[in-house]
């Protein structure tokens, strides 16, 4: 019995540790301890759970000759899972770090055969110090502009068109093998990555007009460099936040390139085959800062030029989510099936964002805001005759930090269509509403 009573005793003792421990942890945005296990005193090796889930509610016009399981649709409602993501960080010691995040992206209507939940990242990370780390394996980690490797904290319901337009192309949901350098020299950081890219399923070449190459890939060499004239950015993850609300004050301008020798194809005039190389490079500035801590305001802006070379007349078509199955191409237009519109291809892209916080709802809590923001692509191509303008317009309603939002967003895209003399010109103009719910655990 002496024994059976110890062993209650050891097990209590052990719980009101543990609990001890957790209250002395940080605290996520909902005042509840972070999901972090910490493997010494000093904080310094541990073991983390974190990830996030999108829902989204939407309403879209659909672009001519739209089809859903072969009947033709103007128009659809739908609801769709954007995104769900599972992530592991572990660190077993000061230097070393691994990564392993599982999830699953589009889950919508016509997905009932694909939603799988896939390996995304997997990769280990080894700090020689602040000023130098190496890292290899299957990542999001690539350079050319800010918000080139995915979301987070972004201040519209989802990334800007262009950020993520190779997707599916020479990656898997912006993930390729690879390896990469990175590290920060004061208020300069720097990202170099070499990758290997995936091999795209495409048609053979065309006549003056490029399309991505079926012969054996080259490697993807990118870069990323920026200066913080404020607070640094943390570089940790690959990730760049598209807004801090107010609780960092930040002011960096940055500047990558992306390049893959031969990674495109197409036919001169006399049906002979040149291989293009890919090239792109951006510049671009982020200002985030608070204009009231006390009332909770803030400020966000964003701006970025790019210019891209895939080899003649490139224009890449993508619809984000898509909840069209195919098109009929009696009635198509150049964009394709469903929501899809020019989202890069040869030529410039510019992309321009503002928004920011509005004081709290709840004053006593400094909790609750509101965080409207409008954001603008102009793109420039030499495979259209018109410019493509992509516009959008949201509000967020900020219930627990940026780990429990709420998003409303209006998107209004072109519709090209070929004319008389075979230019692209936009032939009309289509919407889609998002109403889209994220909820962050970490």
């Amino acid at each position: 019995m002496n024994k059976k009573y110890l062993k209650v005793a050891v097990i209590l003792v052990s719980v009101v540790n543990v609990f001890s421990k957790v209250e002395a942890q940080k605290k996520n945005d909902f005042n509840n301890p972070v999901l972090t296990h910490y493997l010494n005193d000093d904080h310094s090796r541990y073991i983390s759970f974190s990830g996030y889930a999108e829902l989204w509610a939407r309403y879209a016009q659909l672009n001519p000759g739209s089809l859903i399981n072969n009947e033709a649709k103007s128009e659809v409602s739908d609801l769709s899972l954007r995104r769900v993501r599972v992530k592991m960080t572990y660190k077993p010691t000061e230097k070393l770090m691994f990564v392993l995040q599982g999830g699953t992206t589009n889950v919508n209507m016509n997905a009932k055969a694909s939603n799988y939940f896939d390996l995304l990242d997997a990769y280990a990370e080894y700090s020689f110090n602040d000023k130098i780390a190496f890292g290899a394996g299957r990542s999001t980690w690539r350079g050319l502009s800010r918000f080139s490797t995915g979301p987070l904290n972004t201040l519209l319901y989802d990334l800007p068109a262009y950020a993520t337009s190779n997707a599916g192309a020479t990656d898997y949901t912006v993930r390729e093998l690879g390896a990469y350098i990175k590290g920060q020299l004061g208020k300069f950081d720097y990202r170099l990555v070499v990758a290997d890219p995936y091999t795209m399923s495409t048609s053979d070449p065309k006549v003056n007009v490029a399309s991505f190459s079926k012969n054996s890939p080259n490697k993807d060499f990118s870069g990323y460099f920026r200066y913080a004239f404020l607070d640094k950015e943390n570089i940790s993850t690959p990730f760049n936040s598209g807004t801090y609300v107010g609780k960092k004050n930040v002011l960096s301008l940055g500047a990558g390139f992306d390049y893959i020798h031969d990674a495109m194809w197409h036919q001169e005039i006399n049906k002979n085959t040149i291989n293009d190389d890919m090239k792109s490079f951006a510049v671009d500035l982020f200002y985030d800062a608070p204009l009231n801590k006390e009332k909770g305001t803030s400020i966000s802006a964003y701006g970025m030029a790019m210019h891209n070379d895939y080899g003649p007349n490139y224009v890449r078509y993508v619809g984000t989510n898509n909840p069209a199955t195919s098109v009929d191409i009696t009635q198509a237009s150049l964009n394709g099936a469903g929501n899809a519109m020019p989202v890069i291809g040869t030529g410039n892209t510019y992309y321009v964002q503002f928004g920011g916080t509005l004081p709290y709802l709840n004053k006593e809590k400094k909790n609750i805001q509101l965080q409207p923001a409008v954001g603008m692509q102009l793109s420039n191509l030499k495979g259209l005759h018109d410019n493509a303008v992509i516009y959008d317009a949201g509000i967020s309603l900020l219930m627990n930090g940026m780990s429990s939002r709420l998003t409303f967003d209006a998107q209004n895209r072109p519709v090209f269509t070929g004319d008389p003399s075979h230019n692209a010109v936009v032939s009309d103009r289509q919407w889609q509403f998002v109403l889209k719910y994220r909820i962050d655990f970490n």
